[in-house]
């Protein structure tokens, strides 16, 4: 006779499943941060086992495995280079992992490949915590919590079969697992002390943004930054004009004829006052690893506040180390075009090397011919914006002279040709000059109110300086507005992209970003808004609250009781099933698991109720075995059947 357990599945079958779903999982959380060729590597050799698993007819030895495990090993230590350590680790482990995969594999090969999976996830975590990470994280930690219940019960019985609906069931209790952990884990991140001092900092490989502003920029170097998309900081504050968008980083004052550099500069004390028109615009910036000392904020910064910091009399603010992790920082800038200062070193900034030739210098003599200084800088402006020069960011000059190729042979380059030019035959005025750089635009993001500045936005500009007016900002560089793509911030792509990093700003400033000193402001928050609760109980309103209690365990007794129904009645056939052996068993009779539902009945001494059990059993077959749905009368007639039973 047939048994009434159909359909069944192997315990080993379901293990395997999910380890190869892992093993996808944990290949995709680090691919993006290794070399293809290891890439390529892995997805062959998880190719070649799933082909193995297959088959099931051959597999590689396990002493191959080693062997080749060793050898990984081997030139991993081989080609170990510091910069990278964490990259070739990553590396390294997951070619371990694909091999892993080809063996015959037991409970503990299982095993190793869950705890491989966790070193993965772990190499992502030390590459980058963005959100991305997160959601590795979730999935790996609920997967990992129904391997490990299923793989207790494959230790047990290799050949142990479930029916869907155990499965289904043994999955879902799994579950339960990760969801107790990922809410207590949750509070326990929010309320535990926390430190500015991570243990592991030492580990971390960051994201790594690309810079064109080291205190030495050579003519043309920042033109592979300026497609680059990546995002070097963002920056929460109000909206404010996109012609007041010039983020200051650096200022370049000394040139030899290629390059611009900065000369060492004296720090000053933070409560200097600054000497600008204009009103103050506070922001909060995170600022991405970008492996130089500079810190950027808007303008004119008056105020940078981050430990560490070293302000110059430049308006410029350097950390004493390479920023090699995510910092966060509140600065107070003054939106102004001018800086004002009444005494400088002035032959500093008209200094210019003896290399600059004598057609530069007479073109500088033609252009200044009976003017005073203001009118020979907006000639200088005029000249170099009449449409004659023309931006551009390929084939630029990269020559022994390139001011002279760009003023009299190529003209065109990207914006440190234009401020170059524009400073150099300044300073060949009698005007002092220098040349600041940081960035140029941003894209604003109407959700999460901050702008987010990627790094084809470097850009370079001059301030010169005028007697009793101090330091006034030019920006040669034709069309600078569109240069920074501004114009199209409203496209659908870029719409997309805003509303992607939103998850991601909020991620960094909410969670990466959370520490001690924002525990603190929110315990003062909660004191200062919210009055202490009086714990003083009426006692002599108890039976208030006594029947309080008891709606609430008769409600939550009743719910509990609703959804067992519900999920009995959602398959009918074992909704019926069940009520003739909860049936049976009131009246002393239990059927055993191995048994089938006719061996059962007749195993009852009782005639009238083994008689009337059959006629149940049998009107159940006719539909259960045959999969047809029962009607409406069908069940009807079965539940008249169950309660005729008698003994």
């Amino acid at each position: 006779m047939k048994s009434i357990e159909l359909k069944t599945i192997r315990i080993e079958t379901i293990v395997k499943l999910l380890t190869y779903i892992i093993g996808i999982i944990g290949f995709l959380s680090v691919y993006r941060y290794i070399n293809i060729l290891y890439s390529a590597s892995f997805i062959l050799l998880f190719i070649i086992s799933m082909y193995f698993e297959y088959k099931k007819t051959f597999y590689i030895p396990r002493w191959v495995i080693n062997i080749l495990s060793v050898l990984v090993v081997i030139f991993t230590i081989y080609r170990i280079n510091t910069e990278e350590l964490i990259t070739q680790i990553i590396e390294a482990l997951l070619i371990i992992y694909a091999v892993k995969f080809l063996e015959e594999k037991k409970v503990r090969d299982y095993m190793q490949i869950y705890t491989l999976t966790l070193f993965l996830l772990a190499g992502m975590g030390l590459m980058s915590l963005d959100i991305v990470f997160s959601v590795f994280l979730i999935i790996v930690v609920i997967m990992l919590s129904t391997s490990f219940v299923l793989l207790t019960f494959f230790s047990q019985d290799h050949e142990m079969e479930f029916t869907r609906q155990v499965a289904v069931k043994v999955v879902l209790k799994s579950l339960y697992i990760p969801g107790l952990a990922i809410p207590l884990t949750v509070v326990m991140f929010i309320i535990l002390p926390r430190t500015q001092y991570p243990i592991f900092d030492f580990l971390n490989r960051p994201d790594k943004a690309k810079t064109g502003f080291t205190n030495k920029v050579r003519l043309g170097a920042v033109s592979n930054i300026q497609e680059d998309s990546s995002v070097i900081f963002r920056v929460n504050m109000d909206k404010i004009n996109d012609d007041e968008l010039y983020w200051r980083g650096i200022v370049l004052d000394y040139f030899d004829g290629v390059s611009w550099s900065a000369t060492d500069k004296v720090a000053v004390p933070h409560n200097v006052p600054v000497s600008a028109p204009g009103k103050t615009i506070r922001q909060t910036i995170y600022l991405e690893p970008y492996s130089d000392k500079y810190i950027f904020a808007l303008d004119k910064p008056a105020f940078i506040s981050i430990r560490g910091v070293k302000r110059f009399d430049d308006l410029t603010f350097r950390m004493s180390f390479s920023i090699e992790r995510r910092l966060r920082y509140e600065a107070l800038s003054i939106l102004s075009d001018t800086l004002i200062e009444n005494e400088i070193e002035q032959e500093d900034y008209l200094q210019l090397p003896e290399s600059i030739s004598q057609d530069v210098r007479g073109l500088a003599g033609r252009l200044m011919k009976n003017k005073d200084k203001m009118e020979y800088i907006y000639e200088l402006y005029r000249f170099f914006n009449d449409g004659s020069f023309r931006y551009s960011l390929k084939n630029l000059p990269f020559t022994r002279s390139p001011l002279d190729d760009f003023l009299f042979k190529n003209r065109y380059g990207n914006c440190e040709y234009f401020a170059s030019a524009f400073a150099v035959m300044l300073r060949l005025g009698g005007i002092p000059a220098r040349l600041v750089g940081g960035y140029r635009g941003g894209y604003y993001n109407d959700v999460g109110r901050y702008y987010l500045v990627p790094q084809k936005n470097a850009h370079v500009w001059v301030e010169a300086f005028i007697d009793k007016k101090g330091w006034i900002r030019f920006d040669p560089t034709p069309a600078s507005i569109e240069n920074f793509a501004l114009l199209k911030k409203g496209s659908p792509m870029m719409r997309l992209r805003l509303a992607l990093d939103t998850i991601n700003y909020y991620w960094y400033s909410f969670v990466i970003n959370y520490n001690l000193d924002r525990q603190l402001s929110i315990i003062f928050s909660i004191r200062s808004g919210i009055k202490r609760p009086s714990i003083k109980l009426n006692l002599k309103n108890w039976w208030v609250y006594t029947r309080y209690l008891l709606c609430f365990l008769v409600a939550g007794a009743l719910i509990l009781l609703a959804l067992r129904r519900y999920r009995l009645r959602k398959n009918v056939d074992m909704f019926i099933l069940h009520m003739f052996l909860k049936k049976m068993k009131r009246y002393g009779y239990e059927k055993k698991t191995s048994q089938g539902l006719e061996e059962f009945v007749k195993g009852i001494k009782d005639g009238p109720l083994k008689e009337r059990g059959l006629t149940f059993v049998r009107q159940f077959e006719g539909f259960y075995y045959k999969d047809i749905k029962p009607s409406r009368e069908d069940i009807k007639k079965m539940k008249e059947a169950i309660k005729r039973l008698r003994p």
